[in-house]
């Protein structure tokens, strides 16, 4: 991540082509940023994409005509189906490659993207490059829980994880959880189908041992199960990016669902409506808490610049979720700490044989 800490504003790109809902919703979020003061007085909004369709559109937002909005031209479009090496070879022009490419050159400080996850992850793999001792980067979501809220990854990057990407995983995400969450020893939780020992087959049984031999590099607290998430069990839950994707979406649907389902059943019942006016303090507090778009953006944590990857289906509150959440992450500054867990990690990892 970004050690630009102490430094005042930051320059943030936004890929304002790769999202579902299109240009129109990107620039509305960056008129959204601006109005609500995501993007603060020091800080500069830069917007990627076909330049002369993003000036159209951004005549719609007056608070756009601000020095601290730039437009950087895109001609290409990276699309939900594209492949990673053909955005890589024959979509360098795309402004998922552009917004890529002016992080490592230092010109903004983090990238903002609602594209493709796979192209995301193999060109920013690609362009920012991994830290030193990271092999693969891991999409870190912050979720809520009965009380406050907890870390989940790897939901998306890496689908095929192994032990010791997982290690990786469980030694980012307690220092992600440590900055963003304020927690002084994030207890370290291995997603699996049972807490006995020998439970979740070699893969998982590895990851455990390995978490052990960490000692107190890490708070592990061991193997959780998928019921313990959302209670009080750990700060930070470690799974595969398959795993992981799969619960992030399988919540957001739950949500959308529930939220459908009781706003019905009101409409329909003059006496669940007499009920649900006595309760709307409540309940515009738990849809708050619960609202999809209010975690609308996961870094890629292990890369050496800050890349935050929003929801494709994102709307406008999604994207400027993800604006601010990577703001927050550019003030955290724990990249030499992420850097040292992981070497720490490896040496553990080279030090415990694998059993037989």
């Amino acid at each position: 991540m970004s050690e630009a800490t102490l430094k005042k504003g930051h320059r943030i790109a936004l890929d304002c082509m790769g999202g579902d809902l299109g240009p129109s919703e990107a620039v509305a979020a960056a008129a959204l940023a601006l109005r609500e003061g995501v993007i603060g007085p020091d800080d500069t909004l830069v917007l990627v994409g076909n330049e002369d369709n993003l000036r159209l559109l951004a005549m719609e937002h007056r608070n756009l005509k601000s020095p601290r909005v730039i437009f950087k031209h895109a001609p290409t479009i990276v699309g939900p189906e594209d492949a990673p090496m053909t955005v890589l070879k024959s979509k360098r022009d795309s402004s998922m490659v552009i917004a890529l490419e002016l992080l490592k050159v230092g010109e903004v400080d983090a990238v903002v993207s609602t594209g493709n996850t796979k192209a995301l992850v193999a060109a920013g793999t690609i362009k920012v490059r991994t830290m030193e001792g990271a092999e693969r980067p891991a999409l870190a979501a912050i979720m809520p829980r009965r009380e406050g809220h907890f870390v989940l990854l790897d939901v998306g990057a890496n689908p095929e994880a192994t032990p010791e990407h997982l290690v990786h995983n469980a030694v980012l995400g307690s220092i992600y959880a440590q900055s963003s969450l304020g927690i002084a020893h994030p207890r370290i939780g291995l997603l699996t189908v049972g807490t006995e020992e020998g439970k979740g087959g070699a893969r998982i049984n590895r990851t455990h041992n390995l978490l052990k031999a960490m000692g107190t590099s890490i708070n592990y607290i061991g193997p959780v199960e998928g019921f313990d998430m959302f209670g009080d069990a750990c700060d930070v839950v470690v799974t595969d990016g398959f795993t992981g994707n799969v619960i992030l979406k399988t919540l957001e649907g739950l949500v959308y669902m529930l939220r459908e389902l009781v706003g019905n059943k009101v409409m329909r019942n003059p006496v669940y409506m007499a009920g649900g006016i006595a309760m709307f303090p409540l309940v515009r507090e738990l849809k708050g808490k619960l609202k999809p778009e209010r975690y609308g953006g996961a870094p890629l944590l292990g890369l050496n610049g800050l890349v935050m990857k929003a929801h494709g289906s994102s709307n406008r509150q999604g994207i400027v979720s993800a604006i601010r959440l990577g703001l927050e992450a550019l003030g955290h500054g724990a990249g030499k700490q992420m850097q040292t867990a992981l070497a720490e990690a490896n040496r553990v990892i080279s030090a415990t044989p694998e059993e037989v």
